[in-house]
């Protein structure tokens, strides 16, 4: 009797699954600080295992208190892209709670190489404002099974308090948050990290106005704020209103992903022009 000798596996079939091993160990090598830009030795981060510790800091300015229902009367969506291709989506939900306001935002990725999922992230936050000041926020991360939370409220007598999986620490006023979506941030030079719970002292510099695309409005006049400082290569876009309308950050992996808004409240793209100009 004959027997028939399999053939081994073609090179370029060989070369295409050790592409998808070598792609998939890069993600998962990531860890779970991969979209935190804040630099392992800030001063945030050193609270990790010393308790809690005391941070001065001067109450934020606050910016003509604009109603993010009149601003996102339909919530805020964004299409997010890594390399060209759309690997996940965030969105932003408001509602009313007596006389809070409740913040909804949820981030979902996942990376896929070959139809592998080779990486996954997910987080979710509910913040509460009142009265235009920041309260409350508690997080739920799940960056490719690596799971932490964030908590992080104003007490009863004032004190801001965070804690994340560095640690935790109590400042004399509350911060704005990394959420990006109320413009006031941009006055400030000491931020909250939603990602890590930590406190990141930032420069936020204004770079002027520039055509930027959506996907609902088409091209649009944007005034462009980067983050320099413990928070960095972080880009954030808002229109003449204080809309946020993208975003694009590259992660210290070196990975870069950029928000297209596909609904941001904008009315009309000719009328979104940078009251900077």
């Amino acid at each position: 009797m004959l027997m028939t000798e399999k053939k081994p596996p073609t090179r370029a079939w060989a070369i295409l699954v050790w592409m998808t091993l070598i792609a998939g160990l890069i993600w998962l090598a990531s860890g779970p600080e991969a979209l935190s830009q804040t630099p392992a030795n800030s001063e945030a981060s050193m609270i990790e295992n010393t308790g809690l510790v005391e941070v001065p800091v001067l109450k934020p300015q606050q910016r003509s208190s604009a109603d993010p229902f009149v601003l996102y009367p339909d919530g805020l969506k964004f299409d997010v892209y890594r390399k060209g291709a759309r690997v996940g989506r965030h969105t932003v939900e408001f509602t009313k709670d007596g006389d809070d306001l409740k913040v909804k935002s949820r981030l979902k990725l996942k990376v896929k190489v070959l139809f592998v999922t080779a990486y996954k992230y997910e987080f979710n936050a509910i913040g509460v404002w009142r009265d235009g000041e920041f309260r409350s926020v508690n997080a739920e991360i799940n960056d490719n099974g690596n799971e932490s939370s964030v908590e992080a409220f104003v007490n009863a007598t004032g004190q801001f308090y965070s804690k994340g999986r560095k640690g935790e620490f109590v400042a004399e006023s509350w911060l704005y948050p990394t959420n990006h979506w109320n413009v006031g941030a941009v006055d400030s030079d000491i931020v909250l990290d939603t990602l890590t719970g930590q406190m990141s002292n930032v420069e936020i510099l204004r770079q002027g106005i520039e055509p930027l695309e959506t996907r609902k409005n088409g091209t649009i006049d944007a005034e462009r704020f980067e983050y320099t400082g413990e928070l960095k290569d972080v880009i954030v876009w808002y229109d003449r209103d204080g809309r946020w309308v993208g975003m694009k950050f590259t992660t210290k992996k070196g990975e870069t992903l950029t928000y297209v808004c596909r609904e941001c409240g904008l009315s009309g793209a000719q009328d979104q022009i940078s009251d900077a100009r």
